[in-house]
């Protein structure tokens, strides 16, 4: 995947998209090209396919984006990792094995090693993977789990979740990080996504993992008081489930419809506020601040009042970070609107004024997959546009300190 040796026919089309872009929110010519860019990664292989999923900067001042390619023999995508430099410039890039695919985010960054899941194509086993700044994947690390859903850090603690396809379970588990890499002291506890009904839930998750249909926002976290909590299937229904890690009861549970309705994201505040966004029957809701009590098995994420956000896609995947930007805290959503923007949402944590909203794309689809801060406290954007309406590639957006301050002051 690069930015040279694109079909003539495309290279014209593409720069000018580039190029508008460039034109529209970058004004004055000495700026720094590593401050302030997107590009749009194309392939030689016209019929080629990428999803992106993370990205995460490199120590070196570049990036390391993890996405997830298609392949010619198998319902499922491979892994791909592509590496860039400081200004977005393509620099390498690496598909794994084909006998690893799925892959699933974050991309975790700990000690300049970059870390994510995958499981094997034969097995379904799961296993941890350890990048390096270039992009290069180590011995990749048994899990002991099938079917990797998501996964996070908390400081050097691991937090993950699996579905176990033999007793139709989920599985939320924590490990420990060394400062060598290795991986241990692994705790765990399933919880049942609701036996029977012709397996109805299990071909929802398994389409998840095929993308032969609907993406689910299955995530996990950790409270400030140590429940741990994921977003998944828990008896017939998406819900987000919070756990003791030594206890296989949940403690208790925001409760969704069937597959209809749920949270799409959720980052714990202080003790028992959250801010989160849900989806319900295809609409969408942002909700900056929300009481929840993580003790009780009847919460149920349609009562959760909030701002609904008709421009957003329907059941719209958002991501949902709380960051220190320009010495204060702020909530950032990003997501997908209908007219084929990635917009980007600035929340104050302390009122739940919205501070600022950002449209990044135009005049070809975008659509977002994450985002993270960069050492130079700007933001990195990652997504996807279409070549020829029907090929999925990577874009970055980079903004620099000033855009990212301006919209979210």
């Amino acid at each position: 995947m690069r930015l040279t040796n694109l079909t003539m026919r495309y290279f014209i089309y593409i720069l000018l998209i580039c190029t508008a872009f460039v034109s529209c929110d970058i004004s004055d010519n000495d700026v720094d090209p590593a401050n302030s860019f997107l590009k749009i990664y194309d392939n030689n292989t016209f019929d080629a396919d990428f999803t992106p999923i993370d990205v995460q900067q490199t120590s070196d001042g570049g990036y390391l984006v993890l996405g997830a390619s298609k392949l010619d023999n198998s319902l499922f995508n491979g892994v791909y990792l592509m590496k860039v430099d400081e200004t977005g410039t393509f620099v390498s890039e690496q598909n794994l094995s084909e006998q690893f695919i799925s892959p699933a985010g974050e991309l975790m960054k700990l000690n300049n090693n970059y870390y994510f899941m995958a499981m094997t194509e034969t097995d379904w086993n799961a296993f941890l993977f350890v990048a390096n700044d270039s992009g290069n994947v180590a011995t990749p690390i048994p899990l002991g789990a099938n079917y990797p859903l998501s996964a996070t850090l908390v400081d050097n603690e691991l937090i993950y979740s699996n579905y176990n396809n033999g007793n139709q379970q989920i599985q939320i588990s924590r490990a420990i990080i060394g400062e060598n890499g290795s991986v241990g002291n692994f705790q765990g506890q399933s919880f049942s996504i609701g036996e029977g009904e012709d397996g109805a839930i299990e071909e929802i998750i398994l389409d998840h993992f095929t993308r032969t249909n609907r993406k689910f926002p299955f995530f996990v976290g950790k409270t400030s008081n140590n429940l741990y909590f994921y977003n998944g299937f828990y008896n017939f229904t998406f819900s987000t489930v919070f756990v003791d890690i030594t206890d296989n009861e949940p403690v208790g549970q925001i409760q969704g419809t069937r597959e209809t309705a749920g949270l799409s994201s959720a980052v714990h505040l202080s003790g028992n506020e959250f801010a989160i966004s849900r989806f319900e029957d295809g609409d969408n809701f942002i909700v900056p601040q929300t009481t929840v009590n993580v003790t009780s098995l009847t919460e149920s994420s349609v009562n959760i009042t909030g701002n609904p956000f008709p421009e957003l896609i329907d059941d719209a995947p958002v991501k949902l970070k709380q960051l220190e930007i320009d010495g204060r805290f702020v909530l950032l959503y990003g997501s997908t609107t209908r007219s084929g923007q990635i917009i980007l949402l600035a929340y104050s944590p302390d009122t739940q004024e919205l501070l600022g909203t950002k449209y990044l794309g135009f005049s070809n689809p975008y659509r977002f997959a994450s985002f993270n801060l960069t050492d130079d406290n700007g933001l990195i954007v990652l997504g996807s546009t279409s070549v020829a309406g029907r090929f999925e590639r990577f874009c970055l957006f980079k903004l620099s300190t000033e855009e990212l301050a301006e919209f979210t002051n």
